[in-house]
């Protein structure tokens, strides 16, 4: 039988044996294991590169003192972590730091000198440490201060030269003081490795040193997303958000999922005094691993404590709206709802509420008020993929996980503006291409996305299939379809393969506006750089012909191999946060919960006798259907739940 070959190695750190997984740097598997090695500019997100020298350690048979950020781990490796020689090395970094940087933050025993006095006496901190830092208490400076033991002691006092610098307050969010920065880089290497966006640089040398903008131009000028990747970056007090940068720490944390697009990006709100004072990224997200937008970073406190914000229901009186308590509306809705016919009513269901309210929603208008005139926004945006998806591969999802990007070897976009609508999506499909993955972009606009594009085709709006169909024709001509995975895994090849006889080169070059060379070329990138990502959005769903399109992309992906492997696969980029979730628990006017077909007798059965209710059996009107009809006076009330027809229609 073969041996198993163990990922783990084991290391002595200062006399502690731990195991460590092969690949793992030195700093990776003492933090693994819980033991602590100062650094400045280390961040987990950032590709290692040891410039702050505080991560040094001493390596038995090894000469030197190597930064432990960059050093990899090996097995029966002897490492010691706080030798008197490391310690004394690191405070000397720290004392040529400390000439730059304010000291009060530090320690205490200055406070008889301190200017802000008066401040700090009223510090309620457990460490009593001044107050007149935003960063007070999570600040990495502060954490190696005390692991150095400078805390509280004169070798702290040393010279400040304060560098008088102006606070930069260009973007609409975020206070940056360069004052504060210790020049680690981390904010600046997030901006162009992370984001992919190039933001921030250094800008003049020696002691004149700032992070700012190229020819400081400006943030919005210099291209800023004001996304916060600096913010969560920055080790000290340096780029803080402005709004409740000096609420201290939180009474305690909730974790919680965007309600913005349908990306699904883990946060974590901060609260204090019941009020959420900020929302951090969560490293741990599946979704968006420590990554947000403008909209989930900075949107959401606005959004939740806007005081234009309902708080208790409205009833018209007298063509005014006036407040009114929760029993007296509910009697009103129920009296109402009473006087109507089940034809006669319209229910919306949302994409921007959760599974559970959308789950009630359907069951209450079917088993209660006995209408399936039940529809929400994906009826707008992603129904074709509902419907597309279904027919080709049985559930109306992506294929693959977010986390799948980074694994394809080619990336095509179609019909999404990725960056501005999805942009946690936008950046990982840069990161992709930034590594020299092969990007097909097909969109007529300029998108940011065709920066890093290998081939940006600018077909003609609305000619999706034929572009699509023409790609399956140049791959099949070229004989680069999997024979093997169609063979295995695919039907109705042969009458696939004889309708693209309807797409010859010059009707497809003359419907798209694409020279064929150029459809020849991405048709090929995409088939011979598998496994192959398909991401698109509402460029193509939102068409007259938007089930056709969605249909094409399922087939392009199935002709190539490209579905049920990591880094393959159909993506539909929702809009709202819970589309998908809407439509999967059944706020749809033709299937119940997990897309069981209300006209289908046995399903119908089976939620009958869960519910205890008879059903109706007819499939109901959809969204733009029973508005029209509420035009015409045949639907004489609607529900609506969490949406902006206003807006949306």
């Amino acid at each position: 039988m073969p041996t198993l070959v163990s990922n783990l190695i084991t290391l002595n750190i200062d006399g502690q044996e731990i195991k460590a997984k092969k690949g793992d740097t030195v700093l990776a598997a003492a933090l693994d294991a819980g033991i602590y090695i100062p650094t400045l500019c280390y961040h987990p997100m950032l590709e290692p590169y040891g410039g702050c020298r505080m991560c040094i350690v001493e390596i038995e048979k090894m000469r030197g003192l190597p930064p432990s950020c960059t050093t990899p781990a090996t097995d029966a490796m002897v490492i010691k972590t706080k030798t008197p020689q490391l310690q004394s090395l690191r405070r000397s970094v720290m004392e040529f730091i400390l000439t730059e940087h304010p000291h009060s933050c530090l320690t205490c025993w200055r406070r008889r000198r301190c200017k802000q006095q008066d401040i700090c006496l009223r510090s309620v901190s457990i460490t009593h440490r001044c107050v007149t830092c935003p960063k007070n208490q999570r600040c990495d400076l502060q954490q190696v201060s005390d692991y150095l033991g400078l805390y509280g002691s004169k070798k702290i006092d040393l010279p400040y030269n304060y560098r008088g610098l102006p606070m930069n307050r260009e973007d609409p969010f975020i206070d940056r003081d360069n004052n504060l920065c210790i020049l680690c880089g981390r904010c600046i290497r997030a901006c162009q490795d992370v984001r992919v966006n190039g933001c921030l640089a250094f800008s003049f040398r020696g002691g004149q040193t700032v992070v700012g903008t190229a020819f400081d131009c400006g943030y919005k000028a210099g291209g800023s997303e004001f996304c916060g990747t600096c913010v969560d970056m920055c080790p000290v007090g340096a780029i803080m958000e402005r709004k409740n940068k000096w609420a201290g720490l939180p009474d305690k944390t909730v974790s919680t999922t965007c309600p913005y697009c349908g990306v699904g990006c883990q946060l974590k709100l901060e609260i204090k005094d019941k009020t959420i004072i900020r929302v951090d990224p969560d490293p741990a997200g599946l979704a968006n691993k420590g990554l947000a937008c403008v909209k989930g970073r900075f949107g959401i406190t606005d959004m939740v404590h806007n005081p234009k914000r309902l708080t208790t229901p409205l009833i018209k009186k007298n063509g005014e709206f006036q407040p009114a308590s929760w029993n007296e509306a509910l009697d009103l809705v129920t009296s109402k709802l009473k006087g109507f016919k089940p034809n006669e009513l319209g229910i919306f269901a949302a994409g921007k509420c959760t599974n559970e309210d959308n789950y009630v929603m359907q069951k209450f208008s079917r088993a209660v008020l006995g209408t399936n005139n039940i529809d929400h926004c994906a009826r707008l945006c992603h129904a074709p993929s509902v419907t597309g998806l279904a027919q080709a591969f049985g559930s109306g999802a992506m294929t693959n996980p977010i986390s799948d990007v980074l694994e394809a070897n080619s990336l095509f976009v179609i019909g999404s503006n990725t960056t501005y609508a999805h942009p946690v999506i936008g950046i990982k499909i840069k990161q992709a291409a930034r590594q020299g993955k092969k990007l097909i972009v097909a969109n007529p606009l300029e998108i940011e996305l065709t920066k890093f594009a290998d081939i940006w085709i600018r077909h003609t709006p609305g000619s999706d299939v034929a572009l699509i169909m023409g790609m399956c024709r140049a791959i099949i001509e070229a004989g680069l379809e999997d024979k093997e995975y169609i063979a295995n895994r695919c039907e109705n090849y042969e009458e696939f393969k004889a309708s693209l006889v309807k797409f010859p080169p010059e009707v497809v070059s003359r419907l798209t506006g694409v020279p064929w060379e150029t459809i020849q070329a991405a048709a090929r990138m995409y088939a011979q750089n598998s496994p192959g990502a398909l991401f698109y959005a509402m460029g193509i769903t939102q068409s007259t012909h938007g089930h056709d399109n969605v249909l094409a992309t399922a087939n392009l992906a199935m002709l190539t191999g490209n579905v049920g492997k990591p880094g393959s696969g159909v993506n539909p980029l929702r809009g709202h946060n819970n589309v998908q979730g809407a439509c999967d628990m059944g706020g749809l006017p033709n299937v119940f919960t997990g897309y069981q077909s209300v006209a289908d007798p046995v399903a119908r059965e089976k939620f009958e006798k869960a519910w205890g209710v008879k059903l109706p059996a007819e499939p109901g009107l959809t969204l733009t259907e029973f508005l029209h009809d509420a035009y015409q006076g045949k639907i004489k009330a609607i529900y609506l739940m969490g949406e902006n027809i206003g807006t949306s229609i």
